[in-house]
């Protein structure tokens, strides 16, 4: 039994005891390298995805600075401002009267004008001359046209002239007086918005900033409303969005382009896959879309290195609207009594007793007269010392559409043509009829009666006209026709002390405290009655120069044909166009350069309207 039980086992082998303690060494250490090489691949694991989060956080930032900085320069490219001879202030965006930076010679400021507002207002100004058949009107806004396009092509070249490197800088000044440079805006805008990650370093390439400007090849809706009543626009569906312009497209009126520019409601982000520097088919394009790009520098501490990322993005320009609450009044003056001849105030232009009339050209001198002034004749090419009644009656009527910028309703204006005087005024009680332009484009109209006399100051440097003879009513009377136009010539250039703008005045300042008649357009677009018709009708024919109507409105109309017919540009001096006849060339453009020291001095003729034409007639 012992024996058999020493021998248990006989015949197997058996494992030395150092033979398994060499195994087991041997697996821990194949678990350690395993464990080491798991670490080495995590921390590698972990350094890259620590570099790939760094990397996405610098394109994020550099994706927030390059849209900081297009908007910036989108922003200040907004404040170029050039001065024009023909127009005045011209920016990309509107501005009303109370910048420091715009004063005229009386203290006062003047408005600033969008472009697309400028062009906005001609073609309406075209459509109306249209309406009413007026042959010296639609002259008138073609010679505003043609102009405009001069002007448009001096504002681009400022444009883009700021888009580059000390481009503005202490050359370019805004409406405040500020230096406008929208590179340099660009460059610190990206430069706040940069935020610098944990462990790295991200900046931008010093000067890899670059601004393009251009277009949009996918139309957007401008800031610039579209005539009212729809009907009479002359627009399509494409060419409008939300009672606005187009970007970019053609709308053309009269055989004349124009081609708004991109320029909305706020400053904005738009899509860089629309961005063109050329819209295509347009017979020309103003370029306001900004592109910025710029290289950003992405340093990592680990493996990473360096690597550079080229980020773009595109912004849109603004145009701060400038309602115009108060554009100017219209008044006609008949101190002795009605006139059987002057039922409405078409009849000012077709009337034609009033054909043979002749306007003797006069401005004033030295300051407003009364005033200081002088009346002094003057000559008006190609009419020389007088001019026919007819287009100054028509240049009287445009002088104070104008001012009501892109707000005039079409089918009002038709209207207002054709609405009859109220019967205040008689055969023994003299009076005044007051239009002003309600916010809707429709217009307000006040009677004032038991006025006999009246001294309506003409502007410095503005227009003055009255009748070489005298006006011999069908009531056996003879008038003295006299008309006053404050605002033939806008600007500081040429347009005097008060630089074209409204004076205050109180027959003006009483009507607007009374109510008053609204002469509103025909809501079916299309709605002319039959007299309204006769009268436009006339109108025609009479502007066509068959006629030589009413002096009614001469100092207006002497303006406006002065300009027509010299395309603005015939009369030249600083002095102003009705002074300036006798050669050389306009005055050109400018960018605005100078400061002017001083507060906000607003024009109270913004806020309450002034006088922009008088036509008076008074018993000889």
């Amino acid at each position: 039994m012992l024996q058999r039980g020493c021998n248990f086992g006989h015949g197997s082998k058996r494992r030395p005891l150092g033979s398994w303690m060499n195994t087991r060494g041997q697996r821990g250490n194949m678990i350690i390298l395993v464990l080491a090489i798991l670490m080495g691949i995590l921390m590698l694991l972990l350094a890259f995805s620590l570099s790939y989060v760094r990397m996405l956080g610098s394109n994020s930032e550099q994706k927030t600075a390059i849209e900081a900085a297009a908007l910036a320069a989108a922003r200040d490219l907004g404040r170029v401002v050039i001065e024009d001879p023909n127009f005045g202030f011209i920016s990309i965006s509107d501005a009303a009267p109370s910048t420091p930076n715009t004063k005229a010679d009386d203290g006062f400021s003047l408005p600033v004008t969008s472009i697309n507002t400028l062009l906005g207002t001609i073609r309406l100004d075209m459509i109306i001359a249209s309406q009413l058949g007026n042959a010296t009107m639609t002259t008138l806004a073609e010679t505003d046209y043609t102009n405009a396009m001069a002007a448009k092509d001096f504002l681009v070249a400022a444009l883009q002239q700021a888009m580059l490197p000390g481009g503005g800088g202490s050359v370019l000044r805004d409406v405040d007086g500020n230096s406008v440079s929208p590179y340099q805006a660009a460059v610190e805008a990206y430069q706040q918005n940069v935020v610098r990650i944990a462990g790295g370093n991200s900046r931008l390439v010093n000067g890899s900033m670059k601004l393009t400007l251009g277009c949009l090849s996918k139309p957007s809706a401008t800031a610039t409303a579209v005539p009212t009543p729809n009907g009479l626009a002359s627009v399509s569906g494409a060419q409008t969005v939300q009672g606005c312009y187009t970007s970019y497209n053609d709308v053309p009126f009269g055989g004349r382009s124009f081609v708004f520019a991109g320029i909305g409601k706020d400053v904005k982000l738009v899509d860089q896959n629309v961005f063109t520097v050329s819209p295509g088919s347009v017979p020309y394009f103003i370029p306001t879309i900004v592109k910025a790009e710029a290289d950003h520098m992405i340093v990592s501490a680990g493996a990473g290195g360096t690597n550079i990322v080229h980020a773009v993005a595109c912004a849109q320009p603004a145009n701060v609207h400038d309602p115009r609450p108060a554009p100017g009044a219209l008044t006609l003056s008949f101190l002795s009594g009605k006139l059987a001849e002057m039922g409405e105030p078409a009849n000012l232009i077709d009337d034609p007793l009033m054909a043979g009339e002749t306007l003797k050209i006069k401005t004033s001198i030295g300051g407003d007269t009364p005033g200081g002034g002088t009346l002094t004749p003057t000559t008006l090419p190609p009419y020389g010392s007088s001019m026919p009644a007819p287009q100054g009656m028509s240049t009287g009527f445009y002088d104070w559409i104008r001012r009501a910028g892109t707000r005039a309703d079409i089918s009002a204006t038709k209207n207002f043509m054709t609405t009859a005087f109220k019967p205040g005024i008689t055969d023994t009680v003299g009076g005044v009829n007051v239009y002003t332009w309600n916010s809707d484009g429709t217009i307000k109209y006040v009677q004032l009666t038991n006025i006999g006399t009246r001294n309506v100051v003409v502007s410095d440097l503005q227009g003055f006209v009255e009748t070489s003879g005298v006006y011999n009513s069908s009531n056996g009377s003879s008038y003295e026709v006299t008309a006053t136009d404050e605002c033939r010539q806008p600007g500081r250039m040429r347009g005097g002390r008060h630089g074209g703008e409204p004076l205050v005045d109180a027959i003006v300042q009483a009507a607007a405290g009374m109510p008053g008649d609204i002469i509103a357009g025909d809501r079916d677009d299309f709605g002319t009655n039959i007299a309204g018709l006769a009268s436009l009708l006339l109108m025609i024919v009479v502007s066509s120069g068959l006629f030589a109507v009413g002096t009614h409105r001469n100092s207006n109309v002497m303006r406006r044909l002065a300009a027509a017919v010299l395309l603005a540009g015939t009369c030249a001096s600083s002095l102003g166009l009705l002074t300036a006849c006798g050669g050389g060339g306009a005055p050109p453009p400018v960018v605005v350069t100078t400061t002017v020291t001083g507060g906000r001095v607003p024009r109270s003729t913004y806020t309450s309207n002034g006088i922009v034409v008088d036509v008076t007639f008074k018993k000889k």
